[in-house]
């Protein structure tokens, strides 16, 4: 589907699930653009009741080279992708559907940083293994809670989270912090550091945040 920014500038979304659903959740890939496994998030979503959308920040580019990959997020005009998570948001929100949104890696800060800017209408955000905000006036705008998924094995691991947990108490806000002996990246079935249990759990963890903290309308 396409929908429009409130500059006129119209990107690419696909949507799963019935219209009719009383919850959603948008999902936002990482660096390497838009991959099977978000969309099958998004299928599995929709089975559990949400109205789910992944959005495309890219423009339709994929790659499995990192160099290139590396290109891509370095060139996203972060102000155009500002407007199109809005809206997205504001699609799924319509009705007064409660949203959440989450993201992996590259997607999982666009996620945080959806959620500070649209408070009204995200009530939680998941990051996975993703670069985080460390501003507490920024998280201060936060709507939501933050469950934020770690991988062990990462190299800035576990300064990254415990920085994050310092930032996030400035802020009053609430995160819920957990982490798997796992690699970055470990959710991509596709990807040289897929964990399949440790994939599993994190859904499962994900399952009982969302449902805990985002109910249906």
């Amino acid at each position: 589907m396409k929908l429009t920014t409130s500059q006129g500038i119209a990107f690419e979304a696909s949507e799963s699930g019935d219209a009719r659903a009383r919850r959603a959740v948008l999902l936002i890939h990482d660096w390497w653009g838009v991959q099977d496994y978000n969309r099958e998030w998004a299928d599995r979503f929709a089975r559990r009741g949400y109205l789910a959308m992944v959005v495309d920040l890219y423009g339709g580019r994929t790659t499995d080279d990192a160099k290139v990959a590396g290109a891509l997020m370095q060139a996203l005009d972060q102000n155009e992708a500002n407007g199109k998570l809005a809206a997205a948001v504001a699609h799924l929100a319509e009705g007064g559907r409660p949203v959440a949104v989450l993201g992996w890696s590259f997607g999982g800060r666009q996620a945080l940083l959806t959620a500070c800017a649209n408070p009204g209408q995200v009530r939680a955000c998941v990051m996975f293994y993703s670069r985080i905000v460390t501003d507490a006036a920024m998280l201060r705008q936060l709507g939501g809670p933050v469950l934020a998924v770690f991988a062990e094995r990462e190299r800035d691991w576990p300064d990254k989270m415990v920085d994050f947990e310092r930032a996030m108490t400035r802020a009053g806000k609430d995160l819920r912090p957990v982490s798997f002996d796992a690699a970055h990246g470990f959710v991509n079935p596709a990807g040289s550091r897929y964990d399949e249990e440790a994939a599993d759990d994190a859904w499962d963890a994900t399952c009982v945040f969302l449902d805990e903290v985002v109910p249906p309308a």
